[in-house]
């Protein structure tokens, strides 16, 4: 998942109960259309993974998993410093002490 997700989960979770403001709309309305990019390029990717295979070319079907690899483990990194830096914001803000360590 990427940032964008996360705001996407926390932004409809506010439309639960509340009506979400303009700014909140907008910034909905940028996460939805960098979802769309987003789907847009794996499905092109795993499209060009699909025609690699039925054309039997190995060479080609290798850079494209290498592709696939690639952006799954940048999307992993960029999760990992996501969950690390919420888990960091929410354990400063519960622990008062550490504001004067």
């Amino acid at each position: 998942m990427l940032p964008f997700h996360y705001r996407m989960a926390e932004l409809w979770t506010y439309h639960q109960t509340r009506e979400l403001t303009d700014e909140e709309q907008q910034e909905l309305s940028l996460c939805l259309q960098a979802n769309a990019n987003f789907v847009g390029k794996l499905v092109e990717l795993h499209n060009c993974i699909t025609a690699a295979t039925i054309a039997g070319d190995k060479m080609w079907l290798k850079e494209l998993n290498y592709k696939l690899a690639e952006q799954s483990q940048q999307l992993q990194l960029q999760f990992n410093a996501l969950r690390t830096s919420r888990f960091n914001q929410s354990t400063a803000s519960s622990d008062p002490k550490q504001d004067h360590e």
